[in-house]
């Protein structure tokens, strides 16, 4: 399964870009920053192992269904589109979001490209 992803977070005045940027790594920590500045943190994950983090996480929360579901919503042709929130992402905890929700910091948002969409949906939930 080909699978690649951009993770972007919004920085506001009054956080952090480190924090912000370490937010996005304790969820993607083989991820790599491809910028910091002009208001926002972009990372890029690459491959199955960008994503073991993730995927642990919501097998230890026994979120999986819950997960699986908003994962479809986002399902558009090749991309899976999700949204998490970065407080509990600094931390190292995941919450998910629907799109269009309004968080008071902004989301951090994740754009899967992949050959096989609902593929990958099932091996981050299984």
């Amino acid at each position: 399964m080909k699978l690649s992803a951009t993770v972007t977070a919004p920085v506001n005045f009054t956080e952090d870009e480190e924090k912000v940027a370490e937010a996005l790594l304790n969820i993607f920590p083989k991820a790599v920053l491809i910028q910091k500045g002009d208001g926002k943190v972009v990372a890029h994950v690459e491959g199955a192992a960008g994503f073991e983090r993730l995927r642990m996480i919501i097998r230890s929360r026994r979120i999986r269904n819950t997960v699986r579901a908003l994962l479809n919503k986002g399902l558009r042709e090749n991309t899976v589109t999700f949204y998490l929130n970065k407080q509990a992402a600094s931390v190292g905890k995941v919450s998910f979001f629907e799109e269009g929700e309004v968080m008071a910091l902004g989301p951090i948002t994740v754009v899967v490209e992949t050959d096989e969409p609902e593929r990958f949906i099932e091996w981050l939930t299984e």
